[in-house]
């Protein structure tokens, strides 16, 4: 789906809001990489429900142009060699909006349609009386904190998300293995507690084993023989320090494994609860997302999260506790000394917040982008087919390079940021050691601070900025895991559009009567798809669908399976509106066979009792002999335990239809869906699944799409949708009997593109 909503700059956005008038709605918001003068640059296209809005941005103070939508007289969009613009025609002439590359004609292709439907929908129309009946126009999504538009399918403002909120909700997944987190946090502790008893054990050394022994020896040359109490001092502390680094390697090794454990549990609750979540989500959701950005969000993204959760918070919670610790030790040890070498840390933490609120759009950025590039990988790799019969290979390779180059180009910007931020981390920490190498150093050969002292204050100085810098680093973890959380959590927010209501009923083995009192639906608030349709369907019935392509058929059925609800109106199945029965115990009863019928992996038996699970390989079979499979199958090298393959692609199209049909038979469904079941077979092949129909149909309410009209002769009723309405209804013989209607039509039509096959 076409995202008409892009983010915008920081800078720029507080300009377009100031552009906009209180109340106004935005519909588009798109970039335009070129200026009038075909010169690279920045320009925005701003469509709301009043005006079209163009934001000049390439140089100095941003200019915004505008012009009511009442104005509008036409708006279209031109392609020259190289680039193309968007030209609206007003009243007193053509203008030029803006100029944009071939890159970017696709999207902007789209502005026309939107515009129309803009100055046509009731709230564009100030003043006119809405049409009795007419479907409410889609708004917009707006945050409620600021105001901003919130991009197409998205409940979640990038501006306005709080962090905190975030990572509290994150830290919620470790709730149920807290024994752990503590335990692999208390070891933590403890290897950072010990590493802080090296520097102690060296000034020991320096001022009580070494520095005296120096002085002692006085102009001696040669070797000389040390006291033996200091050489065993000297052991002592040897033994000491290899003790401290042997305890924390083993405690290291604990908790790595104790964390690497807790993040492989957390993935997979993560995961776990994202799939299970999506099984809930309506069609809707799925026709606003892509399949790559979802992908992205179960896979990569809860792998991000894993890491942030698991490691990069209790490194960021130890790297706090040591810097109070450390910083505590130092002003303990020599508070003036203290107090010098912290003078860089100031500078460091404006740096960091400078730096993070810059890079928290650009991971943005490169999320978008990633998501982009798995999207056009889920698209080509199972459409592989299609790519390699229209020889376009070039041209999916050309268009992944441009992808990959955008995410390159976006990952580049983080590459850079980072390339200047942790080297002038870096150089600001060593200011600290320098100053301190000045003022302390002097204070060794004033004679009023030992050599030891000195030492061991400035290994705790490294120390202490040890986990500035760690900090510093983790600012890009905690805003990718921030980033990451977002997108995550915006699934697990969205509710699904058709859920069953509190008092939801079963409604037990249904008879299969279905109605429909003036039902409309819209998908996006614009183009009605059904328009006020009413009828009744007695159980038992065979209710043909015919009519032109984009008549509303396949919504019509989807509605009776409720994979969307209704916009207006009301259905009914055994007298009871469809929003008070249990979703899951009304699909148990119907029967779904798609034109394209989707298998997957496993064998033969699994595809057939998938709506059954449970069902004995006896039920198996007969669904099979039912549904004209059984011969092929026995044919196979394993029966019915053969491999279909990956989306059935070992089977032929008749066999994957077959299995379909027997998958509907084996749950024994009250209503029937057929949609162009027997489009795409040939003639022999078609035979065999009409006969199987039969078999499916028989005693059921049934409700059958076919081009082919010659398949529907023997259905009780046809229904003739056209534009959304049912503009015929009744036999066969009773449609071919109606001058100049639309069924008789396309039986005319059918037939002379018969003859010319024939020929």
């Amino acid at each position: 789906m076409l995202d008409l909503l892009e983010p915008i700059s920081q800078d720029l956005e507080p300009h377009l809001r100031g552009a906009m008038h209180p109340g106004e709605l935005l519909l588009a918001l798109l970039s335009a990489d070129l200026d009038l003068d075909g010169r690279f640059g920045e320009n925005w296209l701003v469509l709301t429900d009043e005006r079209i809005i163009v934001l000049h941005a390439n140089h100095g103070t941003p200019r915004i142009e505008a012009w009511p939508l009442a104005d509008v007289q036409r708006i279209h969009t031109r392609s020259y060699v190289g680039n193309g613009s968007l030209v609206i025609e007003l009243p007193d002439g053509l203008h030029e909006l803006l100029r944009f590359s071939q890159g970017s004609f696709f999207k902007f292709s789209a502005i026309p349609q939107v515009v129309e439907a803009a100055m046509l929908s009731p709230l564009a129309r100030a003043g006119e009386d809405e049409d009795e009946g007419a479907i409410p126009h889609r708004r917009v999504e707006h945050c409620d904190t600021c105001g901003r538009a919130l991009r197409v399918g998205s409940k979640v403002c990038p501006a306005c998300i709080k962090k905190r909120e975030t990572f509290w909700r994150l830290l919620s997944y470790v709730k149920p293995y807290k024994s752990v987190a503590i335990f692999g946090f208390c070891l933590t502790l403890t290897m950072t507690a010990i590493g802080m008893l090296p520097p102690q054990l060296n000034k020991h050394l320096i001022d009580d084993v070494i520095v005296p022994v120096v002085a002692a020896r006085g102009v001696v040359e040669g070797p000389v023989v040390p006291p033996a109490d200091h050489v065993v001092m000297l052991g002592w502390v040897v033994i000491g320090l290899l003790s401290i680094h042997f305890s924390r390697m083993l405690i290291n090794g604990v908790r790595s494994y104790s964390l690497g454990w807790l993040g492989q549990r957390i993935t997979y609750d993560l995961q776990t609860e994202i799939f299970s979540y999506l099984q809930l989500l309506s069609l809707s959701f799925y026709s606003r997302h892509s399949t790559g950005r979802i992908m992205t969000r179960v896979t990569s993204d809860t792998e991000r999260m894993r890491g942030f959760i698991t490691t990069g918070f209790q490194d960021m919670v130890i790297a706090i506790l040591t810097l109070i610790g450390i910083g505590a030790m130092l002003f303990w040890m020599n508070w003036q000394l203290a107090l010098l070498a912290l003078i860089p840390t100031p500078i460091m933490l404006v740096v960091t917040l400078f730096y993070r609120r810059r890079i928290h759009w650009v991971f943005h950025t490169i999320w978008r982008r990633i998501s982009a590039l798995n999207s056009q990988l889920a698209d080509t790799i199972p459409g592989v087919k299609v790519v390699k019969a229209f020889a376009q290979e070039s041209r999916e390779i050309a268009t992944f390079d441009k992808r990959n180059t955008e995410l390159r180009e976006s990952r580049m910007v983080s590459v850079r940021m980072r390339s200047y931020f942790l080297p002038a981390i870096a150089f600001i920490t060593s200011m600290g050691s320098v100053i301190l190498w000045w003022f302390g150093g002097n204070r060794v050969l004033e004679n009023t601070l030992t050599l030891g002292q000195l030492q061991a204050f400035i290994a705790y100085m490294v120390m202490f900025l040890n986990p500035v810098r760690e900090l510093s680093r983790l600012s890009d973890e905690l805003e990718s895991a921030a980033t990451t959380a977002e997108r995550v959590f915006e699934i697990l927010d969205t509710e699904p559009e058709v859920r069953d209501e509190p008092q939801a009923q079963d409604p037990g083995v249904i008879e299969g009567r279905v109605e429909f009192r003036n039902v409309s639906f819209t998908y996006d608030g614009f183009a009605r798809i059904l328009d006020r349709c009413s009828f009744v369907v007695e159980p038992g019935e065979m209710i043909g669908l015919v009519g032109p392509s984009g008549a509303g058929k396949s919504t019509l059925v989807n509605l009776i399976s409720r994979f969307f609800d209704a916009t207006d109106g009301e259905i009914l199945i055994d007298g009871v509106p469809i929003t008070a029965l249990q979703q899951k115990k009304l699909r148990a009863q119907i029967g779904v066979v798609l034109q394209e019928p989707l298998l997957f992996q496993g064998s033969v038996a699994e595809n057939i009792s998938y709506g059954r699970p449970g069902a004995a390989r006896t039920e198996i079979i007969a669904a099979a002999r039912a549904a004209n499979a059984h011969t092929f199958v026995m044919k196979l090298s394993d029966g019915y335990d053969s491999e279909v393959g990956e989306r059935g692609g070992r089977l032929s199209g008749g066999e994957r239809q077959r299995i379909s049909i027997a998958r509907a038979l084996i749950g024994n469904p009250r209503i029937l869906i057929l949609d162009e079941a027997t489009s795409s077979v040939d003639t022999q092949t078609e035979f065999e699944i009409q006969e199987a129909l039969e078999h499916l149909v028989a005693n059921r309410t049934t409700f059958a799409i076919a081009h082919r009209l010659s398949t529907l002769k023997n259905a009780d009723r046809l229904f003739v949708l056209d534009k959304g309405r049912i503009v015929e209804e009744g036999t066969h013989a009773d449609l071919l009997e109606i001058e100049a209607g639309v069924y008789r039509n396309l039986v005319n039509m059918q037939s002379e593109l018969a003859k010319v096959r024939a020929l």
